[in-house]
């Protein structure tokens, strides 16, 4: 087995998944901390939005999770985002 097709079934890292939405997040973006949890075969993801506006803040969460999945991150391969909270 290569050492990719191992990668691919490796489970995910709440650090992973960490690096994963660090590089999907712009320096414009208004973030202020992350908290990633891996549980059975799903990642929760809560990030820290500073906007004044708690739609803003839902749209700009919810457009870096996008970018992220967008990305594929070999970290998030096999595995659903399950849930997307602004804190």
């Amino acid at each position: 087995m290569s050492a990719s097709a191992a990668a691919d079934t490796t489970r995910p890292t709440s650090s992973g998944v960490l690096r994963a939405l660090r590089r999907a997040v712009h320096p414009t973006d208004p973030v202020e901390t992350a908290r990633a949890l891996v549980t059975g075969g799903s990642v929760r993801i809560a990030l820290c939005v500073d906007c004044p506006d708690e739609l803003d803040a839902i749209g700009r969460a919810l457009g870096i999770c996008r970018r992220m999945l967008a990305a594929d991150p070999p970290e998030l391969r096999g595995y659903a985002v399950a849930d997307c909270r602004r804190l």
